[in-house]
C-alpha cells in the first residue's frame, strides 16, 4: 500500500464547504503517479518505454465529503491483474480518526503508446514496486453501464482547450469527469460515481453531451461527431 498524507485545500472544496469529487478524483491519481514515481517507474520511465496505464473505468463511494482543512490520508494498492488489464483501489480516510470516508476501485490498461495498443508485457520492475494486496471488500457494482432506451437530452457541444490536457496528450481522467459534471443540475447531491473510458479526447476535439436524468441517478455521456461515446459516466444521488 503506497499512502500520503494532506488537508483539504480551499481550491479543493464546493460552495457547501466539501471536498469536490474532481479534488477527490485527482487526489488519487496523485497518490498512484506518486507511487509510480518513488518506486523509479514514473513519468521519465513510461518516456523511455513509450508506455503508460490508461484508466479504463472505475467507481467511487463516498460515505462522508472531506471538508475544508480536514487532515486526511490517500491510499492506494495493487489488487489485481489480468494480462495488460491491472487492477487498484482507492481510499481517503481521516488521518487523525481512521474513519473511511470515500474508498474506490479502478481498473487500468497497459499501452503501447507507440502503437497505440494494449501491451500484455508488464515489466517486472514495475509489478514488483505496486506489488498485491487484496481488493476491498466493498459493494462495487459489476459488469457496464447500461445506457436507457429513452434518447437522453442533448446539451451544448463542448471544445477541449489545451487546460483540459495532460502529459499524455489527451484529456486527463479527472477532467473528463468535470466536463461531464458541468451539465449536472446544480442541486444533485452525489453519493457515488462511475464512469467508463472509451476513447481519449485531443486538444481541439468536440464532445457532444447527452443527460439521462432519474430520482436517483445521472447519467452522462460525452460523445463524437458521430454520436460514438467517448466517456460514460453515472452518478448515484
Amino acid at each position: 500500500m503506497y499512502s500520503f498524507d494532506t488537508r483539504v485545500r480551499f481550491s479543493e472544496i464546493q460552495e457547501d464547504k466539501k471536498m469536490s469529487l474532481v479534488a477527490m478524483i485527482n487526489c488519487f491519481q496523485d497518490c498512484c503517479t506518486y507511487e509510480a514515481e518513488d518506486g523509479g517507474v514514473g513519468l521519465d520511465w513510461f518516456d523511455t518505454r513509450h508506455c503508460t496505464w490508461m484508466l479504463v473505468n472505475w467507481q467511487i463511494k463516498i460515505n462522508k465529503y472531506p471538508v475544508f482543512c480536514q487532515n486526511i490520508k490517500v491510499s492506494t494498492w495493487a489488487c489485481g491483474i489480468r494480462a495488460f488489464i491491472g487492477k487498484r483501489n482507492f481510499t481517503i480516510e481521516d488521518k487523525d480518526t481512521g474513519e473511511l470516508l470515500v474508498y474506490a476501485y479502478s481498473e487500468w490498461a497497459y499501452i503501447n503508446t507507440e502503437k497505440n495498443r494494449p501491451e500484455r508485457n508488464v515489466p517486472e520492475k514495475e509489478l514488483n514496486v505496486y506489488g498485491m494486496k487484496d481488493p476491498l471488500d466493498m459493494d462495487f457494482e459489476t459488469g457496464k453501464i447500461e445506457l436507457p432506451p429513452d434518447p437522453g437530452t442533448k446539451l451544448n457541444p463542448i471544445t477541449v482547450t489545451r487546460t483540459d490536457i495532460d502529459t499524455n496528450h489527451h484529456v486527463n481522467n479527472g477532467k473528463y469527469i468535470e466536463l461531464a459534471m458541468s451539465v449536472l443540475p446544480d442541486d444533485v447531491k452525489i453519493r457515488g460515481f462511475r464512469a467508463e473510458y472509451k476513447k481519449q479526447s485531443v486538444l481541439g476535439d468536440i464532445l457532444f453531451p447527452k443527460i439521462y436524468s432519474y430520482s436517483d441517478r445521472n447519467i452522462v455521456v460525452l460523445s463524437d461527431e458521430e454520436d460514438s461515446p467517448k466517456l460514460i459516466a453515472e452518478f448515484s444521488l
